[in-house]
C-alpha cells in the first residue's frame, strides 16, 4: 500500500477549485466567508498544503455545502484517476 498522499492532495486542490468556481466566488471571497486567508486558499488549490478537518468544515460553510459532499467529490476523483 503507497502511504504517498500525493495524489490525495492533487486531487483535493482540484476539488476545492471546482467547488469555489461553481459557487461563483473568489479566492478572497471563499477566504472571507470561511475565516481563513486567501494565501491559504492559494496555498490549498495549488497543493501545496492540505486541510485538517476543522479547515474542512470551514471551507465546506463557506462553499455553502457539507463535507460529505466535498468528500465524496474526492473519493470520486481519486478512484477515477487511480
Amino acid at each position: 500500500m503507497d502511504r504517498s498522499n500525493e495524489q490525495l492532495v492533487i486531487a483535493f486542490a482540484a476539488v476545492l477549485r471546482d467547488f469555489r468556481e461553481r459557487a461563483g466566488l473568489t479566492q478572497e471571497q471563499l477566504a472571507e466567508r470561511a475565516d481563513v486567508s486567501a494565501r491559504f486558499i492559494s496555498l490549498l488549490e495549488t497543493g501545496k498544503r492540505q486541510p485538517s478537518l476543522s479547515a474542512l468544515a470551514a471551507l465546506s460553510d463557506g462553499l455553502g455545502v457539507p463535507m460529505s459532499e466535498i468528500i465524496v467529490a474526492l473519493e470520486t476523483r481519486v478512484t477515477s484517476s487511480a
